[in-house]
């Protein structure tokens, strides 16, 4: 199948761009993710690669690609993200060592030990170097806002409240913003796909898990009290998650409707209307 696949004109282009010995194997896609091409490199060794080709337009999704690798090399360091044998800024490529275990989102651990799992990712994480790059949520918002070319007519009622709302901005630190399922592999958990991370608020990090998680509050406050209790009585400064739940689900409509703008499709639709209906 996969020698099949490098017959593609773009994918053999893609394939005849990396330098040895990647450009001797075949590429398989994967069909994961909303907005990369991924792909399975297998040298004729045998050893298997992850290839992601990032987003045409990255600046379009708020995604700073430097700050993107600033942290990455640092989750490696601390052995958080898979190894990364090649990187191409300008070409927006990724060469990551294959990992066999599973997201979370084909085969996550015991729903009781997640929030103890995801605590002691979160400590590491924060000990990474502060980014330059701010995701404050509010001017992160107001930028997806602007670039929609078409707002829907129910927008400006929708966002009426939040817009209204105070978000707390006492507190930043490393943070990923899209610990999704599909973004943690194995009970480690490895943490993949980090074109998010930028310094933003813990407590968004927070919120953003419970939902997309689909997480009950009490197990967001349970990652929450794992995470301060293992830290040094003075550095316990409470996260104030729950107000970022709207802001949440603002962010992630405006996602989902450029998204949609560039390229109509029923996951993202899916997305518009769940975080509508959390809004109304």
């Amino acid at each position: 199948m996969a020698g099949n696949v490098a017959q593609d004109p773009a994918v053999h282009a893609l394939l005849t761009s990396l330098p040895p010995p990647w450009r001797d194997g075949t590429l398989t896609p994967i069909m994961a993710g909303l907005t990369n091409r991924n792909y399975r490199l297998r040298l004729p060794s045998g050893r298997s690669y992850f290839l992601r080709q990032g987003h045409p337009q990255p600046q379009r999704l708020g995604i700073d690609r430097a700050t993107e690798w600033q942290l990455y090399e640092g989750a490696m360091a601390m052995g958080l993200a898979p190894p990364c044998h090649y990187q191409d800024p300008l070409a927006d490529l990724l060469l990551l060592t294959w990992c066999d275990e599973p997201t979370w989102q084909q085969a996550p651990p015991p729903r009781p030990a997640q929030p103890a799992l995801l605590a002691s990712a979160l400590l590491t994480l924060h000990r990474l170097p502060l980014p330059k790059v701010v995701m404050a949520v509010r001017a992160h918002a107001a930028a997806y806002r602007a670039r929609l070319t078409a707002p829907p007519h129910w927008l400006p009622a929708l966002e009426r409240g939040v817009l209204a709302s105070h978000e707390p901005n006492n507190d930043w630190r490393p943070c990923h913003h899209d610990l999704n399922p599909a973004n943690l592999m194995g009970g480690r958990p490895w943490i993949i796909d980090w074109e998010y991370g930028a310094a933003g608020h813990p407590g968004f990090e927070l919120a953003s898990i419970q939902r997309t998680h689909g997480w009950q509050p009490n197990e967001r406050e349970a990652l929450e009290a794992h995470y301060l209790q293992a830290q040094p009585r003075h550095l316990r400064i409470p996260f104030q998650s729950e107000a970022f739940l709207p802001w949440v689900d603002y962010i992630a409509l405006l996602w989902a409707l450029l998204m949609a703008e560039q390229q109509p499709r029923c996951d993202y639709q899916q997305l518009i209307d769940s975080n509508r209906q959390r809004l109304e």
